[in-house]
């Protein structure tokens, strides 16, 4: 017994040591996989002619409100923010870092998050509106309130949250939900935003190309299927 206390001893002490050295490469590698994938979505930029800043401030203090934004702030940075059109609208996407990870990632947790934010320019303003997928807090801690359009499996699926229900019934229940309750892009999580005028998206992560189109093209998708006669009556 008191020969395999220690044997017992080192190999649990090697274990946690082959984890914590497994974990560091594992981050190191995705870090550079991550710093790959934003040097080519700026490269993609620059090949289509669209502007690139590497950072920015105050440009963004226009779209405060809602995570991962803060409700309201005061020359805020945005790094590698990129304008250009897209599909005949204006855009801008960037990103952006946050001090804490999100509540869902646990408690006690206070490290720098990396989010992209995405923007495209809609026909008109709008109110407030925010579709995404429910979360722990709905309820208690966003904006406005949860709107119920009466589509049964639309509803349970996502959260309508806004102060105007008329305008969001308008908005979204002719194209918009049998749209997002069955397109790939918006099953798996990728919230939208109408904030005056523009429809943003977001995700966790820096730029890389092939999110550049995708998040691009389903903010495009969503503000063709929102009928025109809505922005009119605003």
């Amino acid at each position: 017994m008191n020969v395999l206390m220690p044997l017992l001893l080192i190999l649990i002490v090697g274990g946690m040591f082959t984890l914590v050295i497994t974990m560091m490469v594992r981050g190191q590698r995705s870090r550079a996989r991550g710093m790959e994938e934003r040097a080519l979505a700026l490269q993609l930029a620059q090949e289509r002619g669209w502007s690139h800043q590497p950072a920015t401030y105050g440009v963004i203090d226009r779209l405060c409100g809602l995570a991962p934004l803060p409700i309201r702030g005061r020359n805020l940075k945005a790094s590698h923010y990129i304008t250009g059109e897209f599909r005949g609208r204006g855009f801008c996407c960037f990103e952006y870092v946050t001090g804490t990870l999100n509540v869902n990632d646990g408690p006690g947790r206070n490290q720098p998050v990396l989010w992209t934010v995405f923007s495209v320019t809609a026909p008109g303003p709008g109110p407030e509106l925010v579709v995404r997928r429910p979360q722990a807090l709905d309820g208690v801690t966003q904006r406005g309130r949860v709107v119920q359009l009466g589509v049964p499996e639309f509803d349970e699926a996502f959260r309508v949250i806004t102060d105007d229900e008329s305008f969001a019934r308008n908005a979204l229940t002719g194209g918009v939900v049998p749209f997002l309750s069955t397109d790939a892009r918006a099953t798996k999580d990728a919230p939208i935003r109408l904030h005056d005028d523009e429809l943003l998206t977001w995700r966790r992560g820096r730029l890389s190309p092939q999110d550049l189109d995708e998040r691009l093209n389903y903010l495009c998708d969503v503000l063709d299927r929102i009928p025109p006669q809505v922005w009119s009556t605003v």
